[in-house]
């Protein structure tokens, strides 16, 4: 059986592609104003190291959902 997850973690502007390597295995879209963090997760420890890494790099938060396949499929807008 499987146990990671599928997640998508959205913050507030545009991340570099050189900034989006802090994340490991994390795929980046962005999308509008935003960028969605796409990947699958182990457990909730590599959840919250990828959120600590949000907080440190002083970005803002926008969305995290789980297994959204709207997310994924980049159908989503999160505004100005």
């Amino acid at each position: 059986m499987n146990s990671t997850r599928s997640v998508c973690i959205t913050v507030r502007g545009r991340l570099s592609g050189r900034l989006g390597t802090t994340f490991d295995g994390m795929t980046l879209r962005p999308r509008g104003h935003a960028t969605d963090l796409v990947g699958r997760v182990a457990d909730q420890a590599q959840l919250h190291g990828l959120l600590s890494r949000i907080r440190d790099l002083g970005l803002e938060l926008v969305s995290v959902t789980s297994s959204d396949p709207t997310c994924e499929a980049g159908d989503r807008d999160a505004g100005a």
